[in-house]
């Protein structure tokens, strides 16, 4: 029985080391998976990122003069009137 336990403790030993050396791998491939995701996205220039902003902007405020919500609490939603928080996205521009 001594050395049943023995065999049990060194086979333990083991799957302890291969599973850290599992780890590691999977580490290295994880970082090599994201390194290959940024390298495949578009890359933007700084002028286009700021016209892609501008023009949500003015799809917005097409939405707002439709008489629409703009504003996280009611966005889509018929607007009647004047909305303070629809005005504050507005001014963001």
């Amino acid at each position: 029985m001594e050395k049943t336990v023995q065999e049990l403790k060194q086979i333990i030993r083991e799957l302890i080391l291969e599973i850290g050396d599992l780890k590691e791998r999977m580490a290295v491939l994880e970082k090599e998976i994201i390194d290959s995701d940024k390298e495949k996205a578009p890359k933007i220039p700084p002028l286009e990122k700021a016209q892609i902003i501008g023009e949500r902007y003015e799809n917005l405020s097409l939405i707002y003069q439709e008489g629409y919500h703009i504003c996280p609490m009611a966005y889509g939603e018929p607007r009647y009137g004047e909305c303070l928080f629809c005005s504050g996205y507005l001014e963001k521009e």
